[in-house]
């Protein structure tokens, strides 16, 4: 029988079994009924926070039940002396096996329970000195979870979710214990423990953190007073795509495969984010997984706020964008927004300037504001050229971030006149990356311009100031880096729309790719000092070679392209590299500038604005070609973080 217990008197049943009848206010016969039975008659009783069970038992095993129940290890035992005779066998004669008695046992209904622990590689990643370590849980009948760590049995801290190993740590093992817990429940009996599978370990030799060691210190504190602002644009290198094949050979195959493990390389990653100090982080190619097992949870231990958007496709890849809280307010869930580029161009998505406008709105802001005439000369083309629809409307799958940010206003006097605006609107991409698809990132370029504006004119009173961050795989001569800092691509610029009427989606196929040089030149059966001397070139610009090698079969019946021009309403933009970068990518057959930091220039009917004040020093290619290309054992993504600097920008009227 389950049974209530009276308050007052539980403690005694917890003691004796004797009389147990007075214990008891409630009973429900168990006997024979199903669980959602048993549920019903419960609910019926009403309210209760003591319960028991009544066993009722043969009266010889008694003394057993409740010196078991006790933990009782020695003292008075059951004296079953009785049950021998004199010769030493068994006598039945002094037993009555019909005596039954009622034992009842205190209970505690939903205890507090760990469900679920998560830490990023379940205990197994590799543990370094200055990288946070992050574990989350999940509980039920419990108000929250106290985690204590342990480093090999001592205490180094208490109620936390994240401990940071520090060098005196190297060698030892972390450990932890949940404890659950709730007001009348203090999780006793309910704890977890865990140990990690490896020991601490010293950070390894990471040559572009020690080179940018030191540069452009700036308190967080000071940001958030001055007017200073430091942006961080980082491809991580998917772990979905460090380890994939070409022509069954490893993509990496200059890196040895316990270097490209994702146990190894994220934590150093993280490392080297939070080294920056960076008030906007922008990430691509970062995995759903990882993202929400170690990214998130460590940044936001460390003040971050931020939200993850996957591409369009199958796979479970996208971006990530966080932003300081000590320098921004919270952001709304509304101010989050994800949209899928090839949504951008369609006839749905809205061309009519006027929604940009409310009843506030004059005549003047009507004839001011240009059409993005552009637009209709694009869609003609997606509408005539089925190939270009095919592959920027249905095939590709990337995706663009924006989030509208509110900066933290300075309580000062001297600074209540401040350059910062009341919110700025930044965004996130990576565009599509085939080296004969340069047409339809200018398309792409073209469309997140569209979009933000949109966005940054919520208030047509005030348009917000804009920040673009990305990996655009493109370089700096391309028609969509070209659109951003030049505003117009025009028809007879031929190397943007080369490709226009000979690309097709079948040629992101990895043997084409290789048959027409793109990818896998490098030999790994090269001796390491071929490797270094090799002559780099950009596998966009090896054209002749492969305009040769193309059948005229493979192209489609000429298609003019369209001038692709930014209209004046839209705010130019400027370079947060006051010295453009020889590459931001090395792979051993390619290096190329192919991630940027944009900003928009404050102008007379924009006042507010960004100007940059400078970047994070970048690497040479002496320094890579040590490890032959990236990723490497001491640089763990193919692309080099791009950290730059802005100074926020009031223009005076």
């Amino acid at each position: 029988k389950l049974v209530m217990l009276d308050d007052e008197l539980r403690n005694e049943v917890e003691e004796s079994g004797d009389d147990c009848d007075r214990y008891i206010c409630s009973e429900v016969d168990l006997t024979g009924l199903s669980s959602s039975d048993i549920l019903r008659s419960i609910s019926s009783i009403g309210d209760c926070k003591h319960w028991g069970v009544a066993l009722t038992v043969p009266a010889l095993i008694v003394p057993w039940i409740i010196n078991r129940d006790q933990g009782v290890d020695g003292g008075e035992q059951f004296d079953d002396s009785s049950t021998s005779d004199s010769t030493g066998e068994g006598s039945c004669s002094s037993i009555n096996f019909n005596a039954l008695e009622t034992v009842v046992i205190g209970i505690t209904p939903n205890p507090p329970t760990v469900l679920e622990v998560q830490t990023f590689e379940n205990f197994t990643a590799q543990n370094f000195v200055g990288v946070p370590i992050v574990v989350e849980t999940t509980i039920i009948y419990a108000t929250r979870a106290i985690i204590t760590w342990f480093v090999d049995g001592n205490v180094v801290a208490h109620d936390s979710k994240s401990y940071t190993p520090a060098v005196e740590d190297i060698g030892k093992r972390v450990s932890i214990l949940i404890t659950p817990v709730r007001p009348e429940h203090n999780g006793e009996g309910c704890q977890e423990a865990y140990e990690f599978v490896s020991a601490v370990q010293p950070l390894p030799l990471m040559p572009i953190m020690k080179l940018r060691e030191g540069w452009g210190r700036v308190d967080a504190v000071e940001r958030v007073g001055g007017n200073n602002l430091r942006v961080l644009t980082y491809n991580i290198l998917a772990d979905l795509y460090a380890g994939r094949q070409l022509d069954q050979q490893l993509m990496y195959s200059h890196c040895d495969m316990k270097d490209l493990m994702r146990s190894r390389r994220m934590p150093m990653i993280i490392a080297e984010i939070l080294s920056y100090k960076a008030d906007i982080i922008c990430l691509q190619e970062v995995d759903a997984s990882i993202h929400d097992s170690l990214i998130s949870p460590v940044l936001r231990t460390k003040g971050y706020q931020g939200f993850y958007s996957n591409k369009v496709t199958s796979q479970q890849e996208g971006c990530s964008m966080f932003w300081s809280t000590s320098v921004f307010e919270m952001a709304r869930a509304e101010d989050m927004q994800e949209f899928p580029l090839r949504s951008l161009l369609t006839k749905d998505a809205p061309l009519d300037e006027s929604e940009y406008f409310n009843a506030k709105s004059t005549v003047r802001d009507l004839v001011e504001l240009e059409r993005w005439e552009s637009m209709n000369g694009i869609r003609q083309l997606l509408e005539a050229h089925d190939e270009v629809r095919r592959v920027y409307s249905e095939s590709v799958g990337q995706i663009l971030q924006v989030v509208r940010l509110s900066p933290k206003q300075s309580t000062s006097t001297e600074q209540s006149c401040s350059s910062k605006p009341d919110s700025i609107v930044v965004a996130n991409t990576h565009l599509f990356y085939h080296p004969m698809a340069g047409h339809i990132r200018l398309l792409q370029a073209f469309a997140i311009c569209h979009k933000l504006d949109q966005i940054r004119r919520m208030d047509p009173e005030s348009p917000a100031p804009l920040l673009l961050c990305g990996d655009f795989n493109s370089d700096p001569l391309s028609g969509a880096v070209r659109l951003l800092t030049n505003r117009s691509v025009l028809p007879q610029e031929n190397d943007c729309w080369k490709h226009l009427n000979i690309y097709t989606w079948e040629c992101g196929d990895s043997d084409y790719m290789m048959d027409h040089g793109f990818i896998g030149n490098y030999d790994p059966d090269d001796t390491l000092s071929c490797c270094i001397e090799e002559d780099f070139v950009d596998a966009h610009c090896d054209e002749a070679s492969t305009m040769e090698s193309m059948s005229s079969d493979d192209s489609i019946d000429d298609i003019s392209p369209p001038a692709v021009v930014l209209p004046s309403c839209f705010p130019t933009l400027v370079s947060g590299c006051l010295n453009l970068p020889s590459f931001t990518n090395y792979a051993t057959d390619f290096v190329e500038t192919l991630d940027y930091v944009f900003a928009s220039e404050p102008s007379v009917q924009e006042p507010f604005g960004f100007r940059p004040k400078g970047e994070a020093p970048m690497p040479s290619e002496e320094l890579v070609k040590q490890y032959v290309a990236m990723p490497n054992k001491a640089m763990p993504s193919d692309h080099v973080a791009l950290v730059c600097d802005f100074e926020w920008v009031k223009k005076v009227q």
